[in-house]
């Protein structure tokens, strides 16, 4: 292993030293010229562009509250949330609720609204008064919830025949 740095840290300082300075104008002013990187830092740079850089990822974002959920119907499936924010509830969206640090419920945001209040179909779980809802990830575009397709039923073709019909013993022909 230290013979491939040590043969690559050659390759690098042999193309460096074979680039050539511009000779310098006499007549150019100092003051106006920008310093040029030496030799080494010239050869540093081509042997740091090897190793690529690791970037740091993205910074979580915290989640965006709704609001609370006040009223819980279970016969009819669905939850009345307070919400001060009324805007920032998508309808169509799925939401989840939080009770005592855990997920309890997923819901479904409607477009009935009251301000302040909102209503949201239970689709999994069991919420309960006083969970916090949010919406898990609001940067990703409304998805349309799947609908399956039919399997198309096959027809006969129309220039198939049916089968003669056979007469039997019993029916009267």
């Amino acid at each position: 292993m230290p013979v491939f740095f040590l043969a690559l840290a050659t390759i690098g300082l042999a193309s460096c030293a074979s680039k050539k300075e511009p000779a310098r104008n006499p007549y150019a002013s100092d003051v106006a010229a920008t310093p040029k990187p030496s030799l080494f830092q010239n050869c540093l740079a081509k042997i740091s562009g090897l190793f690529p850089k690791k970037h740091k990822p993205p910074a979580a974002m915290p989640p965006q509250w709704t609001g609370v959920i006040r009223m819980v119907n279970s016969a009819e499936n669905f939850v009345l949330i307070e919400s001060g924010a009324i805007s920032s509830a998508i309808p169509g969206r799925t939401y989840l609720a939080v009770g005592k640090g855990a997920e309890t419920a997923s819901l479904r945001m409607t477009s009935l609204r009251n301000p302040p209040f909102l209503i949201a179909d239970i689709l999994s779980g069991t919420p309960s008064p006083g969970d916090k809802i949010y919406l898990p990830n609001p940067a990703a575009s409304p998805s349309p919830s799947p609908t399956p397709k039919a399997k198309p039923v096959p027809q006969p073709s129309p220039s198939a025949k049916a089968p003669p019909a056979t007469p039997s013993i019993n029916s009267p022909t």
